[in-house]
């Protein structure tokens, strides 16, 4: 009776410490990174939002000190590690694309 006590003890330590992600969630996932695949640097607004298929999951706009416009779109492509991938245009145009984690380093 104690082993099946440490047994059920072990699985839900172990259970607790899983994190589950719904089925649906990881195949957008896989979609996103799929598609982040044929995205380049020099692409148009457009020619991303045709290639990824849906508008950002996140999106941020700010305008420089120099007048040129920094837009920011961000897709979760990896829930296994916690990272978006985030596309970076300048003027319009693709200038980075980046692994970006969910949350900073302190």
């Amino acid at each position: 009776m104690k082993r099946l006590g440490r047994t059920i003890l072990v699985f839900s330590a172990l259970a607790a410490s899983c994190v589950y992600v719904p089925r649906v969630m990881w195949n957008r996932a896989e979609q996103n990174r799929s598609r982040m695949d044929r995205v380049r640097v020099g692409q148009t607004i457009d020619e991303v939002r045709t290639v990824m298929a849906k508008p950002p999951e996140k999106r941020e706009v700010r305008q420089r000190f120099d007048g040129k416009q920094i837009e920011f779109w961000s897709y979760v492509t990896d829930y296994a590690r916690k990272l978006d991938s985030t596309i970076t245009f300048v003027d319009g145009r693709v200038t980075e694309i980046r692994a970006t984690p969910w949350q900073e380093a302190d």
